[in-house]
């Protein structure tokens, strides 16, 4: 049996590591689930599953529909480095910006007949391993034909 949601998943951080990891580009690493350490790393990416559901469509076929939450993390100030505030939220807004030009270009591919923006970006601050992170999440609505 196919897992319509981790192949989902997969091409989605797939497609965001080189929009945005290496040199000039905004994030350290994209990852495929959720960490619990990002071991010094900032900014991080990680595209992690939601909420499924599998619907018939009448045909004797069937679509899965399901959500992909993206959570970007940006160290929010460092001040013996000269990180601010500012670069963080600077860098938070960067990151958002590919993250819907990739979706964009994409919106159709071999793992997804659609995926889009499914309600606006939540950013808020988290507190990890006591560093504090400017933390937004992203929430796509997926549908794939089974």
């Amino acid at each position: 049996m196919t897992a319509p949601r981790k192949t989902a998943r997969l091409k989605l951080a797939e497609l965001l590591g080189p929009a945005l990891v290496g040199p000039g580009l905004p994030a350290q690493a994209v990852y495929p689930y959720r960490r619990g350490d990002f071991a010094g790393q900032s900014p991080v990416v990680a595209v992690t599953s939601g909420p499924i559901e599998h619907v018939a469509d009448g045909f004797g076929c069937t679509k899965a529909a399901f959500q992909l939450l993206v959570f970007i993390f940006v160290l929010y100030a460092d001040p013996a480095s000269g990180w601010t505030e500012g670069n963080a939220e600077d860098t938070l807004d960067e990151i958002e910006a590919i993250i819907a030009e990739v979706t964009a270009a994409n919106s159709r591919s071999e793992a997804w007949t659609q995926i889009k923006y499914a309600a606006p970006t939540q950013p808020n601050p988290v507190v990890i391993g006591g560093v504090e992170y400017l933390r937004e999440l992203i929430t796509f609505d997926v549908e794939v034909k089974q």
